[in-house]
Order: C-alpha cells, then structure tokens, then sequence
C-alpha cells in the first residue's frame, strides 16, 4: 500500500584551497580523487515514531534504512544509524561529524527518511527543521577536511501536498602542479530530493519508499561502473516510470513521483 511522505491523517562565500594541505584534487582535475584510505562516513536518519500528533508514523520505513545501509557498506561506507532522533540530536550529531578530520576520506553521505513538508522543512522526531541546516552543516568552511570532496544528500520526505497524476505520452522509438585554487563555500554538495518543491513523495507500506528503493537497486547494479550522476538519472527514470500509488482512496491512487536532483558537483564522481 502507498502512503504519501508528509503531514496527510545564505550567500555562498568562497573558499581558498591550499593544494599542498588539503586531499582535495587539482584544480584541472575532470573526476574527484576517490582514493583516499577510507570511503568515508555515512549517516542515515531514520524516522519512524513522532512525539504526541505531530506526523503519523512511517510504516516501511525500515526497509529504507536497511536497504541504504547494505548498499552504503558494500559502497566502502562507514555507516552510522540514528533512529527516531530528536531535532536537537540531529544537529548535535551534525555538528560533531562535521568537525571531524576528513582528510583520509573520499566524501560523505548523508540520508534523511522522514516526513516533510514545503520549504524545505522536514521533520525531527519532535519537531520541524530546515534541509538547509543540514546541509550547511558541510560548507567549506565548516567542514574543510571535506573541502573540495563530494558530500552527497539523499532525503525521503514529501515537499508539499500535491499529488502527481502522470500525464500519457507517446515514443517515438597529463596533471599540472598547482599550489591555490578558490572554490565557493557550498561547492562539490548533491542533494537529490525523492520529489519535486510542493509534492508528495510515496513509500509502500511494506517494502519502502520509491526513491529509496530505486536508488538502491541502481547503485547496486552500476555504482562500479557508471558516473554518479548518470546514475542518479536512471534512477529518475526508474521512479517516474517503474512506479504508481495504489491506495483505497481516489485522491491518492495512481498518482506518480517525479525525483529531484541538486548539484553543485564541480567534477564527475566514480567510486
């Protein structure tokens, strides 16, 4: 059974790179260094029970946290879970990897399931917060041991109230030394949104939400040899086409999805 992901029942600065220090790649280089020592970290924020009324509970939802979690173990993650936290506990558990020392790590990740609304807001287990808190949390200068290293954003969460009926349609059939470089502060950031501003984003009951679900299978299948973005988009495909709501009422049956990518990545990403 399909539920819709809601509440249904800065100025970027820039950054200066000291080559020399930082494990960041040359500013000439087409594909991020993605052979450091360690993949890196990747946190999943799972959310299935809200305080008092404040979102019904997200059934399915931990087959999303399992399933990201085997692909991101099997990607050479570091995988760390946090189930139910509270919007206090998600910054601080923010605040602390972010000040950890990245230099030894190719990029990062960061899931968030739950539900959400427009604006990006999305809710804690008691309470609302903003996507933007998240992500800033990884700005150059925030955190500059990841500097110049691809910090990926996977959030499962509606993004408004508007369901999506599909429309029918018809197919036709040699490395430079360098010792500074600039970037902007909020440089080398994905964030890749399970629906488009205003929507509804879908999750069966008992095997999981759709982005999740698609994202999984694709990385599994490609992630050793296709470039990271080309993977996102089959994945858009995947869910726009491969997937269809089917809920006893009318308002909510056949209604589709359509992901959402983000990016600010300056060069290709292959793992």
């Amino acid at each position: 059974m399909s539920e819709p992901d809601g509440l249904y029942e800065a100025q970027a600065n820039r950054l200066e790179i000291d080559s020399q220090k930082s494990t960041a790649p040359l500013a000439d280089d087409e594909f991020y260094d993605m052979r450091h020592r360690n993949r890196g970290i990747a946190l999943i924020f799972n959310h299935l029970i809200f305080d008092q009324m404040l979102c019904k509970p997200r059934r399915g939802t931990d087959h999303d946290r399992d399933n990201m979690e085997n692909v991101l173990k099997m990607m050479g993650f570091h995988v760390k879970i946090y189930n139910d936290y509270t919007c206090d506990q998600i910054m601080e558990t923010l605040d602390i990897v972010s000040k950890m020392d990245h230099s030894n790590n190719d990029c990062l990740v960061v899931t968030i399931l739950s539900h959400g609304g427009r604006f990006g807001t999305i809710y804690a287990t008691d309470r609302p917060y903003n996507s933007n808190d998240v992500i800033h949390k990884f700005s150059g200068t925030q955190c500059p041991s990841l500097a110049g290293k691809p910090k990926l954003f996977f959030i499962q969460a509606c993004r408004g109230e508007q369901a999506d009926s599909g429309v029918r349609i018809h197919s036709d059939s040699p490395r430079r030394d360098q010792e500074f470089y600039t970037i902007p502060n909020l440089a080398d950031i994905l964030i890749m949104f399970s629906t488009v501003e205003g929507y509804y984003a879908w999750r069966d009951t008992q095997n999981g939400s759709w982005f999740i679900q698609s994202l999984c299978k694709m990385l599994r299948k490609h992630y050793k040899t296709r470039e990271f973005l080309s993977i996102l988009t089959l994945v858009n495909r995947d869910v726009a086409i491969g997937y269809e709501s089917d809920s006893i009422l009318p308002k909510f049956h056949k209604k589709k999805q359509m992901c959402c990518i983000a990016s600010m990545l300056t060069r290709l990403l292959r793992f």
